[in-house]
């Protein structure tokens, strides 16, 4: 009887490592791990990218930043050099008068820049506690 049992073991072991064998042997099993392989390698590779351009990034910026440099300044002077040349091909090209595209302008000027002092009035004027009445706001 106990050879009876012994067999049946070393026979399901037999057929364990026949299954594994098969399926290790599979194509289709090959290529579904090979895929998943596949699938995670570019996801790391992707995430390595952004890794190393971030990094990369933040090290351009530390660099510029030791040396003095700013990226906003060419950019902003390039926008004003663009506005003052647009201001001037359309003070030449207008038309009204000279004096009249003078008179034009000085007018908008004036109001933008009463706007402005009024808006930065109301700024302050509500930015602060009132100390009118003399008491915290409490």
């Amino acid at each position: 009887m106990r050879s009876f049992g012994r067999r049946s073991k070393a026979k399901n072991w037999a057929r364990l490592a026949m299954k594994f064998g098969l399926l290790l042997t599979d194509a289709k099993i090959w290529e579904s791990i090979n895929d998943q392989l596949r699938d995670r390698a570019d996801d790391m590779r992707e995430a390595m990218r952004e890794k190393y351009e971030d990094t990369s990034d933040r090290l351009y910026d530390a660099r510029n930043a030791l040396q003095g440099r700013n990226d906003w300044v060419t950019p902003t002077a390039s926008f004003l050099g663009g506005i003052g040349i647009g201001v001037g091909l359309g003070i030449l090209f207008a038309p009204v008068s000279g004096e009249q595209a003078r008179a034009a302008l000085r007018d908008k000027a004036v109001d933008v820049k009463n706007k402005v002092s009024e808006f930065a009035a109301g700024s302050s004027r509500y930015g602060t506690p009132s100390t009118a009445t003399g008491t915290d706001g409490d």
